[in-house]
């Protein structure tokens, strides 16, 4: 890695400072990005700090159109080339420690919160899932493939006094073993979007295009639930959800499984702040919200069936 002083941002950058888990962050973009920037982390914003109070920087550009934004053009998927630096402090000095250029996200990690380019990849472990604090105060985590139903399930469940903790993005704690508050935004795709229409575009929202589903509108978790998603959840219950035309409901379980979760720390330790045993729930490709809601309720023993608040 290169050392150097620190980067100095060109006239026409604008910088955003956020905090994400303790670990604060220079975000450097030009004026096309930076409502889209308060739309994904605005919740994580912090006044501008010192060189020596920022842990890591992060520059996002669009190379071939800079006025279009980086983030505009990255949801139209429009094949303009853009590009991500990232520089960490390190020992006092800072370091290039990634820098990309495509044109098609694909196996980049995302740089915003910085979990790999950061102390946070010591700390925390994140892998693709819902998170959700029962009304008995357990924790769930949904997993499952793409467009299985884990948003649309959450919601409902959130409709049944669940509260969210994290969408798509579940960041575990490793050392506390709680999961913690994530404020992605909901997709809304197919039938949900067309469910939520005049909700979602009431209030400030973004769309993009996902090659299997067409359009997409993304919305703000508070302002979809009309709360802000809990700090935090310790989880007792991971259920993954499996698409089965032959079969709906069918419950089984299996050995919790983490191969696919992100981090820097030992497997062993992130294993001990699961459960042992992962709740393997099938779902019919028609199955309501509703539907795959009650099966996971009756799977866990009507966990979410009492009144208590989390």
């Amino acid at each position: 890695m290169t050392q150097y002083s620190s980067p100095s941002p060109k006239s026409s950058v604008r910088s955003l400072y956020f905090d994400f888990y303790g670990t604060v962050t220079r975000l450097s973009v030009t004026q096309a990005d930076i409502d889209a920037a308060l739309f994904y982390f605005g919740g994580q914003r912090v006044a501008p700090v010192s060189v020596e109070e920022t842990d890591v920087q992060v520059t996002l550009d669009c190379i071939e159109w800079p006025s279009r934004g980086f983030f505009t053009s990255l949801l139209r998927k429009d094949g303009l080339a853009k590009r991500i630096q990232v520089d960490q402090r390190i020992d006092s000095q800072w370091q290039r420690v990634a820098d990309h250029t495509f044109t098609t996200w694909s196996s980049i990690p995302s740089p915003l919160p910085p979990f790999r380019h950061s102390s946070l990849w010591n700390t925390l472990a994140v892998a693709a899932g819902t998170c959700l604090c029962l009304p008995d105060g357990s924790g769930l985590l949904l997993t499952g493939d793409n467009y299985v139903g884990k948003t649309s399930t959450a919601l409902e469940l959130c409709d049944r006094g669940a509260r969210l903790v994290s969408d798509s993005l579940a960041v575990l704690n490793v050392k506390t073993g709680c999961f913690l508050r994530h404020d992605s935004p909901i997709g809304f795709r197919g039938a949900s979007r067309r469910q939520h229409l005049a909700k979602i575009t009431s209030f400030i929202h973004q769309e993009t295009v996902s090659p299997d589903t067409g359009l997409v509108l993304l919305a703000r978790p508070g302002d979809v639930l009309n709360r802000p998603n809990l700090n935090q959840a310790k989880v007792q219950h991971v259920v993954h959800l499996v698409r089965h035309e032959a079969q709906f409901g069918h419950v089984s379980w299996q050995e919790t499984d983490i191969s696919r979760w992100f981090s820097g720390v030992d497997p062993a330790d992130i294993r001990n702040q699961l459960p042992l045993r992962t709740c393997v729930v099938t779902v019919h490709p028609e199955a309501t919200p509703s539907e795959t809601a009650h099966q996971i309720l009756v799977s866990l023993g009507g966990a979410l069936m009492t009144e208590a608040a989390c």
